[in-house]
């Protein structure tokens, strides 16, 4: 009805590879075909870390019973028909070969109940060979159980890491598909363990609550393109997190731009939504790679996000271009600190700012030499007068770049002093 086989035209222009080489992998394609059925619920349950089970269930809108038989099929799939459709592709899956690869190599039950029958079907495969569809009361939705996996391959599990690894990649991968999509709710469990459990939230607190960071948002809207950044400061072990249409991706460039861009301290979350026709998601046989088209305009937008992104001080300029706003600079220059540190107040945080990072960025920027401006800047231990450190201080606002350091150290740590407040037992 709505699964269809892709004619061998299309299918030789789908990049070839496997698909399925460890659980991880198997409830990435299971989580990736729920997202695709629009489910607001995921539950992911492992034993032995997915070597023995792996289950699956969502409340999507569920197979119809015509298209049961057909999914696990190898090239079966409802997400394409023409190659024409891979330009325009706006789901995660669409290769057709996910369930047909995953029951070749394990005890493979699928049951699902489309949102338009009373009843559902369930289909049982193993190693490839598939029984008779029979008839099962369950809720609207799926769930696929994989039991032992590559259990007919054995120089395959064989090269399966450890239960605790392999539960690692499963857990890292179960957290990136709930920043992908902060509205569904998700949940982990391991031999009857619970180890994520997530309610449907935004992105900002779904990031908060994973990490346990406090994060700064900022946006930019360009059409038809649209980016959405989250960024946590000061943290011991960066981490440079990327999704491209709500698909969790690597691409190692973009990665380094944003390391680049805040420095080796910090979480940074980029958000990017694009026209599929500017993204080649087909480049590697699991969709982790993708190449982006147009992709000197798309850093430039994002090098004017970061420009103008968490900077709580307006320049002057700002401030006088509205005629009903008078001049008053929102900033306070406290001083400075055992000789190292600006110290300002800017509405509701203190920003601790490095006096020799601030110069080294400064002449970095003027003379493109890292060397150089390391050398030339100001020195930690230099006493300033009230005069230098306010020039200092506005050659920091005036920075293309005022976040990181030319080796990648932050610039500042900013504090918010209600948390000041707190600390001391006062209500703020």
């Amino acid at each position: 009805m709505f699964v269809e086989l892709l004619p061998p035209s299309v299918r030789r222009l789908i990049a070839a590879g496997e698909v399925v080489e460890s659980p991880a992998d198997v409830v990435k394609e299971l989580i990736e075909n729920a997202l695709d059925a629009q489910a607001s619920r995921v539950e992911v349950e492992l034993i032995k870390g997915g070597k023995k089970l792996i289950k699956v269930t969502d409340d999507g809108t569920g197979i119809h019973p015509e298209d049961l038989p057909k999914v696990v099929l190898e090239g079966a799939t409802s997400k394409i028909r023409t190659a024409e459709d891979l330009l325009t592709v706006n789901t995660y899956g669409f290769r057709g070969e996910a369930l047909h690869a995953v029951s070749s190599v394990s005890r493979f039950t699928i049951r699902s109940r489309h949102f338009s029958q009373k009843e559902g079907l369930e289909l049982r495969v193993e190693g490839g060979k598939a029984g008779q569809p029979v008839r099962v009361g369950m809720l609207p939705g799926t769930t696929v159980k994989v039991e032992e996996l590559f259990f007919n391959v054995p120089a395959r599990r064989k090269f399966l890491k450890k239960e605790d690894a392999e539960r690692r990649k499963v857990l890292q991968l179960v957290q990136e598909y709930a920043l992908a999509r902060p509205s569904v709710s998700f949940s982990l469990t391991a031999e009857g363990r619970t180890l994520l459990r997530l309610k449907g939230s935004d992105h900002l607190r779904r990031a908060e609550e994973l990490f346990e960071l406090s994060f700064e948002e900022e946006r930019l809207e360009e059409p038809p393109v649209s980016l959405r950044l989250l960024l946590a400061r000061n943290v011991k072990r960066g981490k440079y997190l990327v999704f491209i249409n709500d698909r969790p991706v690597d691409n190692r460039q973009l990665k380094e731009q944003l390391r680049r861009l805040f420095g080796t301290k910090s979480v940074v979350i980029l958000y990017a939504h694009l026209p599929p026709y500017l993204v080649d998601v087909n480049v590697h046989p699991k969709k982790r790679e993708v190449r982006l088209r147009r992709e000197r305009t798309f850093y430039e937008l994002l090098r004017r996000l970061v420009k103008g992104s968490f900077s709580s001080f307006p320049t002057p300029e700002e401030l006088l271009a509205s005629p009903r706003t008078p001049y008053r600079p929102t900033y306070e220059l406290v001083g400075q600190l055992d000789e190292t540190f600006l110290v300002v107040r800017e509405g509701e945080f203190v920003y601790f700012l490095d006096q020799h990072l601030i110069h080294e960025r400064y002449l970095y920027e003027k003379t493109g030499q890292e060397e150089k401006a390391c050398r030339a800047s100001v020195k930690a231990g230099k006493k300033l007068t009230r005069e230098e450190q306010e020039e200092l201080f506005k050659l920091w606002r005036g920075l293309e770049n005022p976040h990181v350091c030319p080796h990648g150290r932050p610039i500042y740590w900013r504090v918010p002093l209600k948390e000041l407040y707190e600390r001391v037992g006062r209500k703020y």
